[in-house]
């Protein structure tokens, strides 16, 4: 995974800079300086490689929406506990701990929690997020951590926002078994966003011919693509424990859920898995 100089991804750096640059709550106090350079090379980035294959999804938008979806189900599901794992740069913390009524623990790698703390102590605003009592910032690693031992005194919600296509399905299963757990001992919710390679947009040839020798020159990347489909994936959660499993496209809820920008075409595929059916909540109007 590329990295800074802090040793901190490119990849958190560009999120960062996109929940800044849509204003999402929260998120001056937690974006580092490094994110708007970021943001703007990689959206420079983006006008080429959509020229390349046009059928390729505003990147900005697709985390966009991946985001504030996953703050509805979120909010949906009425847990009073939220564990953000690979919690990054994400200003959902921030915002969440507002309410009194609402815990929130974020965890990542060490050398992550350390640089984020010292971006909330830049502002008077992360001084404030920092001082909350129901907000915490936790080092931990997820192949090794014990929901149900940590997080089984109140209902919880589980976020790993963009975390899971790091893993291969092998690290995957016994992750999602931990956290199936806990959803059952809770009656909580797992939210996390998984496209599958087969649902990832076609490349034109010519960017299929570029792919091909990026690939040979720098190996396949940080993904770990396999070749299972939706409901493949599906069918994994559900053999992991997880009792109700269903799968939402942003694009196709953009406008029922109110995510901004909703006119903007997106497909990042969100799931949400729980010890029971939660169906009719998803389609209800917005609260």
């Amino acid at each position: 995974m590329d990295t800074n100089k802090d040793n901190v991804a490119v990849s958190a750096l560009y999120t960062a800079g996109t929940w800044q640059w849509a204003g999402l709550p929260g998120s001056d106090a937690v974006t580092p300086a490094d994110s708007e350079r970021v943001f703007s090379f990689v959206n420079r980035y983006m006008v080429f490689y959509t020229f390349l294959n046009p059928k390729t999804f505003s990147l900005r938008h697709q985390l966009l929406h991946r985001h504030t979806a996953i703050d509805y189900l979120r909010e949906q599901s009425g847990c009073t506990r939220t564990v953000e794992v690979a919690c990054g740069f994400s200003p959902r913390g921030a915002s969440v701990s507002a309410d009194p009524a609402q815990e929130y623990i974020e965890i990542d790698l060490p050398d992550m929690i350390t640089f984020k703390e010292r971006q909330l102590q830049k502002s008077a605003e992360g001084r404030q997020v920092l001082a909350r009592d129901n907000f915490k910032l936790r080092p931990d690693n997820i192949l090794t951590l014990d929901f149900v031992a940590n997080f089984a005194d109140r209902r919880t919600a589980v976020i790993t926002e963009g975390l899971m296509m790091y893993f291969t399905r092998e690290q995957q299963l016994p992750i999602w078994q931990s956290i199936a757990r806990l959803v059952n001992t809770t009656d909580g919710v797992y939210l996390f966003d998984y496209i599958p390679l087969s649902e990832e947009p076609a490349r034109s040839w010519l960017g299929a011919i570029l792919h091909f020798f990026r690939v040979k020159l720098f190996g396949k990347g940080d993904f770990a693509y396999d070749q299972r489909n939706r409901e493949d994936v599906a069918q994994d959660l559900r053999a992991s424990g997880f009792g109700q499993v269903e799968s939402f496209i942003t694009g196709e809820v953009a406008s029922l859920w109110n995510l901004p920008q909703a006119n903007v075409p997106s497909r990042t595929i969100i799931y949400r898995c729980s010890a029971s059916s939660m169906a009719q909540i998803a389609t209800e109007e917005p609260i």
